[in-house]
């Protein structure tokens, strides 16, 4: 079990990497940013072709390992803890906005704070379609007999999460309500299916690793160079099952390294860096902006320095001090 977390936490220590990459390098777009080369252009289309994906996979084997034993208190006590972070962290970084001014890319002010937190604000839509995922699959997964539970239940949430995603149109009003946790239900239940499975003890020889590094990188390639057959959201998700090859496999094999002992750990103080990147990435680029840097790499560079050691920073003082459960991140 051990090695699995190992590898689990190493992959979300890339995907959050990864996600503040693309958020800075977003807020550099659209600040205005010289970028002559096209360089945040193709970033972005990398980035985006499998992170979010990898992401709610990740989301759905650790569900799927640990699944609620009962509605009350386990699967209450999830949600609220998903749904406490969304509304503490969205009503930071309104009030970091405002702050900002007009200093911000959208703009802030202090009105904004009057706005509900759902449906989700900004990035924080990932934690709305993860709560909505996990709430609904763990209800009809308990309320199936304990034989078809686990590898079976996951196998029909599957299929009927295609079937949703074939048949549901969902109405306007209701599109920032229930949009992304329904693309994401796939690649959530498939998850599921492999936490839930013998497919999670399973460790690829590092020739396996090679080949799904390189379907990966080709996959990729494929995906931001040519219009494919299938949506972004189920290709980001073949292209995760790939990246999962090497992960596990190099994960294993360096499991005493320095470079996996930090992507571990940045893995399991992930929730912290996703709710506050975006403040101390987008502080950076003002102060920059403001004393006359515009150089694409100083800015990109520092953005991402900060967005992950400033969300690190405020956790260690807030575990230091007792806070990580007053402020959603423990």
């Amino acid at each position: 079990m051990q090695d699995r977390l190992d590898w689990i936490d190493t992959a979300k220590g890339l995907g959050i990497i990864l996600v503040v990459l693309g958020h800075a390098g977003r807020g550099l777009s659209a600040a205005g940013l010289p970028d002559t080369s096209g360089f945040l252009v193709h970033m972005d289309q990398t980035i985006y072709a499998f992170h979010m994906p990898l992401f709610f996979l990740l989301s759905g084997i650790t569900f799927g390992m640990r699944p609620p034993a009962n509605i009350q208190p386990v699967l209450i006590k999830r949600s609220w803890r998903l749904f406490y972070v969304l509304l503490i962290w969205t009503y930071a970084f309104l009030a970091m906005r405002a702050l900002a001014g007009s200093s911000a890319n959208a703009g802030g002010s202090w009105y904004g704070l009057m706005q509900a937190p759902l449906p989700p604000f900004g990035h924080f839509w990932y934690l709305w379609a993860l709560l909505i995922n996990a709430a609904v699959f763990a209800l009809l997964r308990l309320a199936m007999p304990p034989a078809l539970r686990d590898a079976k239940f996951w196998i029909g949430a599957i299929v009927l999460s295609v079937c949703m995603n074939m048949v549901i149109r969902l109405p306007q009003e209701l599109l920032p309500w229930f949009s992304q946790a329904l693309q994401y239900s796939l690649v959530f239940t498939v998850g599921g299916l492999i936490g839930a499975s013998s497919l999670l003890r399973l460790t690829p020889s590092m020739l396996i690793a090679l080949i799904g590094c390189i379907l990966f990188i080709a996959g990729v390639w494929i995906s931001v160079t040519m219009p494919l057959p299938i949506n972004q959201v189920t290709s980001g998700l073949i292209l995760s099952l790939f990246l999962m090859l090497p992960l596990i496999a190099l994960t294993n094999r360096f499991s005493g390294s320095k470079t996996v002992a930090v992507l571990a750990y940045l893995g399991l103080i992930s929730l912290a860096i996703y709710v506050m990147h975006t403040m101390f990435s987008a502080a950076m680029r003002i102060v920059l902006m403001k004393a006359g840097y515009t150089d694409l790499a100083l800015h990109l560079g520092l953005s991402v320095a900060v967005g992950l050691c400033g969300p690190l920073l405020v956790y260690l003082a807030a575990k230091r001090f007792n806070l990580l459960r007053v402020m959603g991140l423990g």
